[in-house]
C-alpha cells in the first residue's frame, strides 16, 4: 500500500526527548497499553500527520515551544534521488555530476520535520549502512536537494480524512440538523441525524442502511441475533428516534439498547456512510477506534475487528485501535498487515515500541501455550516450567507478601515447557548473539524459575539455564534456579506429612533426591502416582502450605523476597 517510513514527535505530551511514535505503519495497526500511558497521544500524532499543516501548539508541549512531528523515510532506489540529482546536471553547487554526487543517498534515510503544506524542514539523513557516505559529503550537499527527494506523497497519510471513534461514545435522540447538515462527531453525536436523514431524505440513498449498514449489523451480530430492519422516528419532542427490529423479539428503541450495539452501529456507519458524504473513497481513510471493545463480549468483539479488518483489506484503509483486549491482541498478533505499539509509562514519560518477537517467533510460542495478550498486558512475567511450578509460586508469592500479589493483576505465569527454554532469550533489541523469543522485547520485565536438575551438590547446571539466567541478570530480571534438584525439593516434610494424614517423624529428603522416588518409600507406589498428576498434587499441597512452612526451608526465605522485591518494581510499589 505505501512504502516504508516512520513516523514519531519528541516533547508531545508525555513523550520526552527521544523521538516516540511508529517505526512503520501497516494497514491495521494496534496500540496497547495501561490507562494514561500515552495511547492517545499517538491518535493525535496520526491526526496531525494527515493536515495540510502541523497544528501542535504549546499547549501540547512538555518545552513550552511547538512539538516537532518527524517523518522519516528510505530513498528507496534511482528515482527517489533522479529528481533532485539528474544525471543531465553537472556544475553549480556540485563539483562534477549531480546524479554520480547523489546516488550515494540511495536507501538512506530521510528525516524531515512536517510543516506547512510540503515546505517541510531537514532534520537529518542516515546512509545506508554498507554505503557509507563521507562526513565531509553529507556536510556540503545543498540540503534543499534533498528536501526535493521529500515529496509530497512520500507521506502516505497527508491528505487521508482523519476519524476518530472515542472511547466514551453514546448514540442518543437527537433534533433535525440546521440546515441539512450532517456532522457527525467522535462522541457519537450526530449519528442518530445522519441515520435518519438517509433513511427519510429522498436525496440520498436510503440503501445504504436499509441494505448495506443492516447486512453488515448482521454480519457482525450473527448468530447472536438478527436485525431485519433499520427506521427513524420523531416524538413529539422533535427528536429523532433509532428503532431496530429484531427478529423474535419486535421493535427497539436504540436509546433503550445496550452501549455495545450502539458502538458496532456506530464503527459501521463510519465505514459505510461517512466515504458517501464525503464523496471520497474509504481508501482515502484513516481511523482511529479507540477501546471498542467496552460492553462488547469477546465473540462479538472478535466479529467486529473482523469484519473492520476485512474492509481495510478490501478498501486500502489504514485503521489503528487502542485497546486492552487480550481478544484484539491475539487476534491480530500473527496477521502480516497487522502489527502491535506498545506504549509505556514509567511516571516520567512515555515510551513506544513495536512488538516483534511474537510475531516472528509465534510458532515457539505457540508450542508453549503463550498468548500475546499474556506477556504484553502484565507488569511482568514469570517464566515457569509448567503448571505445577505455577501453582506453587503463585502460592508462595501470596503467603510471602501477606496477599500483596495477585497473579493477573500484578504479573503473570507463563510456562516455558522444559526443553523449550532453549528458545528464550534475554537478549535486548540489536544483540547478535541473542537467538530465539526475546523475553525483554515480549515484556521488559521478567522472572525465570528454573529446576536446576542437579543429582549432587557439585553438579553444574547445563547451558543453556546459564545462559538464560546470565541474559536475565544482565538486563536487571531475575532469575532463580532452584537450590535443590527441582521445585519440589522446597517442600518441607512437616507439609508432607499434614497431607499424608501420618506422623513422617525423622524421616527426609535430601535437596538433591527425587521427591517422588522418596515418596515412594513412605507409600509404595504412591510417587509414580503423583508424578503423573503433578498439578493436582501441587493444588492440594499449596491449599495446605502456611508461611511458617516457607520461612523453614533453607534458603527459600531470600529466593522470595528477592522475587517480592521485583514484583514491587514492577508494579512501582514503594519497597
Amino acid at each position: 500500500m505505501f512504502g516504508r517510513f516512520s513516523l514519531k514527535a519528541t516533547h508531545l505530551k508525555c513523550f520526552g526527548e527521544e523521538a516516540q511514535g511508529f517505526e512503520e505503519l501497516k494497514l491495521i495497526n494496534l496500540i496497547i497499553g495501561r490507562n494514561n500511558s500515552g495511547k492517545s497521544t499517538l491518535v493525535d500524532l496520526l491526526h496531525q500527520a494527515t493536515l495540510k499543516e502541523v497544528a501542535f501548539t504549546e499547549v501540547h508541549s512538555r518545552k513550552g515551544a511547538p512539538p516537532p512531528a518527524l517523518l522519516t523515510t528510505t530513498l528507496v532506489g534511482e528515482p527517489a534521488i533522479t529528481r533532485a540529482f539528474p544525471s543531465s546536471t553537472s556544475g553549480g553547487p556540485i563539483n562534477g555530476n549531480h546524479y554520480e554526487f547523489g546516488k550515494r543517498f540511495i536507501n538512506g534515510e530521510l528525516t524531515v520535520r512536517l510543516g506547512k503544506g510540503d515546505a517541510h524542514e531537514f532534520v537529518g539523513f542516515r546512509p545506508v549502512t554498507d554505503a557509507a557516505v563521507p562526513q565531509s559529503s553529507l556536510a556540503d550537499y545543498p540540503e534543499q536537494n534533498l528536501l526535493v527527494t521529500q515529496r509530497p506523497e512520500r507521506n502516505p497519510l497527508k491528505g487521508k480524512v482523519f476519524w476518530r471513534l472515542a472511547a466514551e461514545r453514546d448514540i442518543v435522540e437527537e433534533p433535525d440538523a440546521q440546515n441539512g447538515a450532517l456532522e457527525v462527531f467522535s462522541n457519537g453525536r450526530g449519528i442518530t441525524n445522519m441515520l435518519q436523514a438517509y433513511l427519510n431524505k429522498s436525496y440520498l440513498p436510503s440503501e445504504l442502511v436499509q441494505d448495506t449498514l443492516l447486512s453488515a449489523l448482521n454480519e457482525v451480530f450473527g448468530p447472536d441475533a438478527s436485525f431485519i430492519s433499520l427506521t427513524a422516528q420523531m416524538h413529539r419532542s422533535n427528536l429523532w428516534e433509532l428503532y431496530l427490529v429484531e427478529k423474535g423479539k419486535g421493535r427497539i428503541a436504540l436509546s433503550q439498547s445496550g452501549s455495545g450495539l450502539k458502538t458496532i452501529i456506530h464503527a459501521l456507519c463510519y465505514i459505510h456512510l461517512l466515504p458517501h458524504q464525503s464523496g471520497k473513497p474509504l481508501s482515502e481513510y484513516v481511523f482511529a477506534f479507540e477501546e471498542l471493545e467496552n460492553n462488547l463480549h469477546p465473540a462479538m468483539q472478535r466479529r467486529l475487528l473482523n469484519y473492520i479488518a476485512k474492509k481495510a483489506r478490501e478498501n486500502q484503509f489504514i485503521a489503528f485501535f487502542t485497546t486492552h483486549s487480550s481478544v484484539a491482541i491475539d487476534l491480530f498478533n500473527t496477521q502480516a498487515d497487522a502489527q502491535i505499539v506498545h506504549v509505556t509509562h514509567d511516571g516520567a514519560q512515555a515510551r513506544c515500541q513495536t512488538v516483534k518477537a511474537y510475531i516472528e517467533q509465534s510458532g515457539v510460542l505457540d508450542d508453549l501455550d503463550v498468548r500475546a495478550s499474556d506477556l504484553l498486558q502484565s507488569n511482568g512475567v514469570i517464566w515457569v516450567e509448567g503448571p505445577s511450578d505455577r501453582i506453587y509460586i503463585n502460592r508462595w508469592i501470596d503467603l510471602w507478601s501477606g496477599g500483596q500479589f495477585k497473579e493477573g493483576s500484578h504479573y503473570q505465569c507463563v510456562f516455558y515447557g522444559g526443553r523449550l527454554l532453549a528458545h528464550l532469550s534475554a537478549g535486548t533489541d540489536g544483540d547478535p548473539e541473542a537467538e530465539g523469543v526475546s523475553i525483554l522485547r515480549v515484556n521488559r520485565n521478567a522472572a525465570v524459575l528454573i529446576d536446576s536438575d542437579k543429582r549432587t551438590t557439585d553438579s553444574e547446571i547445563n547451558a543453556t539455564k546459564k545462559r538464560v539466567c546470565q541474559e536475565i541478570e544482565d538486563v536487571g530480571g531475575y532469575a532463580w534456579v532452584t537450590d535443590g534438584r527441582e521445585i519440589e525439593n522446597y517442600l518441607p516434610m512437616g507439609l508432607i506429612g499434614r497431607w499424608l494424614e501420618r506422623d513422617l517423624g525423622s524421616i527426609s529428603t535430601g535437596p538433591f533426591d527425587s521427591f517422588f522416588d522418596h515418596l515412594n518409600t513412605i507409600v509404595p507406589l504412591l510417587g509414580d502416582k503423583e508424578a503423573k498428576r503433578k498439578p493436582m498434587l501441587a493444588e492440594q499441597l499449596s491449599r495446605m502450605t502456611t508461611r511458617e512452612d516457607l520461612a523453614g526451608v533453607p534458603n527459600l526465605s531470600a529466593r522470595l523476597d528477592a522475587l517480592c522485591c521485583s514484583l514491587r518494581a514492577w508494579n512501582q510499589m514503594a519497597s
